[in-house]
């Protein structure tokens, strides 16, 4: 039997019981197909990641994270990226956890990253600097070398993102594309961060340990 563990990065910012699905649902789809999932990782990105001002401190996020993944036996919070003092692409996040992965259970363990369809609709960003967000050669070894796993979400066209990049129509059939059937859900962290900012209940949109968390610091308030 294939073993593999799962990686989800990101802001987390906060995390959302759609992180947490997200990861569930792809662990489902892969056991079912005859690969068993060794673990999961969430790593939320560093603060030096400049694209998004609404971002809190990673010391408040990686607690988070932390707290959301609290009652999870197989889901661990990894503040290896976020503790880093400049931004880590990506495929470099994606390669240091596989050697890590492989010391801990062995070289035949695969690592595949999990994303949602809105994560894959990045890769053509062009940032205000005029610099790529995403480096193709880095999207290739991701898909290829690794493997991409992602959850169509409402509103995201990770296909035909895929399409109009030049030379990717041909190794689309390397993701594996999946649905949460059980939960879908078109929660999202910023939505939760304008509903605390409104004074609105987030309860049953995230973990109660992670609202608790964001009560005790005053996280995301005017």
């Amino acid at each position: 039997m294939k073993r593999v563990a799962l990686i989800a990065v990101g802001s987390f910012n906060p995390p959302t019981i759609a992180h947490l699905r997200m990861l569930e649902t792809a662990r489902s789809h892969l056991e079912a197909i005859d690969t068993h999932v060794v673990e999961g990782i969430m790593s939320p990105v560093a603060d030096s990641y400049n694209n998004k001002p609404t971002l809190i401190k990673s010391k408040y996020r990686i607690e988070m994270v932390r707290a959301a993944t609290k009652t999870s036996d197989w889901i661990r919070a990894d503040d290896w990226e976020c503790t880093r003092p400049t931004w880590t692409r990506t495929i470099d996040v994606l390669k240091y956890h596989r050697e890590r992965i492989q010391k801990k259970f062995g070289s035949d363990v695969g690592l595949m990253l999990v994303a949602g369809g809105d994560f894959v609709d990045t890769f053509p960003r062009i940032l205000p600097d005029g610099s790529n967000l995403w480096n193709p050669s880095d999207i290739l070894k991701i898909i290829v070398d690794f493997g991409l796993i992602v959850l169509t979400r409402d509103g995201s066209t990770p296909l035909n993102t895929l399409d109009s990049m030049p030379g990717f129509s041909e190794i689309s059939g390397k993701i594996q594309f999946i649905s949460d059937e059980v939960c879908p859900s078109a929660v999202s962290s910023t939505r939760l961060r304008a509903a605390i900012s409104a004074k609105k209940s987030i309860k049953y949109a995230t973990t109660d340990e992670v609202i608790e968390y964001i009560q005790e610091n005053s996280l995301y308030q005017k």
